[in-house]
């Protein structure tokens, strides 16, 4: 009833000397086919298996018998009696690991393929969805330099293209910060001093990180020539070292940018010359350069051949707050130390300023405090700025973040409280000992508003007499009138944080150095385009490039003589108030004042009174 199997099984004792454990059938031998050769698998095939006997349901109970004997993983092995060893990869130590190798590897697969997936449906989303053009409307005086500065803008003449999976103003603001996932950069700190005893960290950008380079390669190439180069060969190896050296890229071109910025386009600063336009990014509320619209716009301005450095304000981007001073959007000192200190390290070259949300207020009000001084922001050769998602009414947009009627403006409103009390609970030891600030009744805990820090904060220490006094001196509707600079808003009208812009249009058409442009869509600093998304350049960023670069281009005599006939400004922008405006701030704990230092500060209050007066009468 068996037939008997063509080799013999390796690992089962007993029977005959086939090693078969069964009896041979009659007209076979050990010797003959079916015996002779070792049978490594260890089992039968399945016409070994008696008739009406399947393999798993043997009554045989032998435990030496090959129908029932269960399968064995192949990497078990067997002691001289018989018993199966477990290896050393079944350990808990090896499973542990192998565990954790697995979830890793997942992990990097999924957050890949998301990406992966999430750029191929906004592109199936862009290429199904019909695209919504939007065409910049722009607002100006129409006089010669305006106008030679806009036409030198084609992004301001085209249209802009936001994904058809991103059209909401809301998701283009939250997704817009997702920008500063997709770009690296290197930076070197400089501390820098204000006036008022404040200090503000510049960081300098110096490379991209994670661009492709060939620096290696080189090297490598080198070290081989120079070690096997005999005879004439060595003597050309001396003569031509630059084949061999690392090869640094050169400088963009200004005027013929590449049209998509990456990191690779991105030249390093030790490449520019001692001319190179100098441009200063400006961040938003408790922002730094570490944000994706401050990166991108820095790489933007890079790959122009131009030397950029990111302004941290006091007490953000982890610099130290060194005064109880801290910063707010009518305060321009430290806008100020940033451009001396620049104008200082490049006497020669053209500073141009940018800034988003909270910063384009204390970028307007510098420039309209500093052209109300003789010479202008000229005299430190600032050319031109570009004011990005400036919320163009401060009192109607700030009451809109507080409407119970606006859902929006309340979780917006909840978040940068949130990041305020993160700013204050941080620099809480530097803000007590203000000599203005009530130590025991500032409960920062318990404020949950943007006006709560405003009113128990930013009034107290910027000697304002209430929130709406400290609104009016940097609202854009006042400062514009005494800007002297070429400078270009750009807006959204679709932007949670715009205001109303009824009496801004009518402050702009009577200026002959600014313009606004705006856009129905685009979100709060997002503007992110088709295509591209959050992984380049923005909308605003190509702007941005494009009328700087037509600021710093000469100007024809009809745009010369339309600049030269807007004047001096009517009204003055300054904060002329005796020890407040002007005094260094001295800390309730601080031992080291000098008698000097105090007799200059009452001769600077002194002559500041006397200019007060003078311009009063202007």
């Amino acid at each position: 009833p068996f037939v008997a199997s063509p080799q013999k099984p390796a690992d089962v004792a007993g029977g005959d000397g086939s090693g078969s454990g069964l009896p041979l059938p009659e007209g076979h031998d050990k010797t003959s086919d079916f015996g002779s050769t070792e049978d490594p698998s260890g089992s039968f095939d399945r016409a070994d298996t008696p008739a009406g006997v399947s393999e798993h349901d043997s009554a045989d109970d032998d435990t030496g018998s090959r129908v029932s004997e269960p399968s064995r993983p192949p990497d078990a092995t067997r002691n001289d009696a018989g018993i199966a060893n477990s290896d050393t990869n079944d350990s808990l130590g090896w499973r542990a690991a192998a565990y954790a190798s697995r979830a890793a590897v997942g992990i990097a697969k999924t957050a890949a393929a998301a990406v992966g997936i999430g750029h191929v449906v906004g592109r199936v989303c862009d290429a199904v969805r019909l695209e919504e053009r939007c065409v910049p409307f722009l607002v100006h005086g129409g006089d010669a330099l305006t106008t030679e500065l806009i036409d030198k803008c084609p992004s301001l003449f085209g249209s802009y293209v936001p994904p058809a999976w991103c059209t909401n103003p809301h998701a283009q603001t939250l997704i817009g910060y997702g920008r500063m996932l997709t770009l690296f950069l290197k930076y070197d700190r400089q501390l820098v001093r204000c006036e008022d005893g404040g200090q503000v960290a510049l960081d300098w950008l110096v490379e991209s990180r994670f661009k492709k380079t060939n620096k290696l390669a080189d090297v490598f190439r080198a070290t081989w020539r120079a070690s096997f180069a005999f005879g004439s060969n060595a003597k050309n190896v001396e003569k031509r070292p630059s084949r061999f050296a690392p090869k640094t890229r050169r400088a963009g071109n200004a005027k013929d940018p590449p049209k998509t910025v990456t990191a690779s386009s991105i030249p390093d600063a030790c490449s520019l010359p001692l001319d190179a336009p100098v441009f200063i990014m400006l961040h938003g509320i408790n922002g730094g350069s570490h944000e994706g619209p401050t990166k991108w716009a820095i790489a933007t301005a890079a790959a122009r051949g131009w030397r950029c450095v990111a302004l941290n304000l006091r007490g953000c981007g982890g610099a130290a707050l060194a005064s109880p001073k801290v910063y707010c959007a009518a305060s321009s000192s430290d806008v100020r130390a940033a451009v001396d200190a620049c104008h200082a390290l490049y006497p020669a070259a053209p500073i141009l300023l940018s800034a988003y949300s909270l910063g384009t207020y204390i970028v307007g009000t510098y420039l309209a405090e500093e052209d109300c001084k003789p010479g202008g922001a000229a005299r430190r050769n600032v050319a031109g700025a570009v004011l990005t998602s400036c919320p163009m009414d401060p009192h109607s947009s700030y009451a809109g973040l507080s409407d119970p009627d606006i859902p929006s403006g309340l979780l917006y409103n909840g978040a940068i409280a949130a990041k305020l009390r993160e700013y204050f609970f941080k620099h809480s030891e530097a803000i007590h000992e203000h000599p203005e600030v009530d130590a025991k009744a500032l409960n920062i805990a318990a404020m949950r508003t943007v006006a709560d820090f405003e009113k128990a904060v930013i009034v107290t220490t910027h000697a304002f007499r209430d929130v709406e006094e400290y609104y009016a001196y940097f609202s854009p509707e006042r400062i514009i009138p005494a800007i002297r600079t070429p400078t270009l808003y750009v807006v959204a009208r679709d932007d949670p944080f715009l205001g109303q812009m009824e009496g801004i249009s009518k402050v702009i058409r009577e200026s002959k150095h600014v313009a606004l442009a705006h856009v129905a869509r685009g979100g709060h600093v997002a503007f992110l385009e088709k295509g591209t998304g959050v992984f380049g350049q923005c909308w605003t960023d190509k702007v941005t490039g494009e009328f700087l670069q037509a600021a710093l281009e000469p100007r024809s005599t009809c745009a010369e003589a339309a600049a030269k006939s807007a004047g001096s400004p009517k009204t003055v922008i300054a904060r002329d108030i005796p020890g407040i405006g002007q005094r260094r701030i001295v800390a309730r704990t601080s031992i080291g004042f000098d008698a000097a230092d105090d007799e200059d500060d009452v001769s600077d209050a002194r002559s500041t009174k006397g200019d007060a007066a003078k311009r009063a009468k202007l």
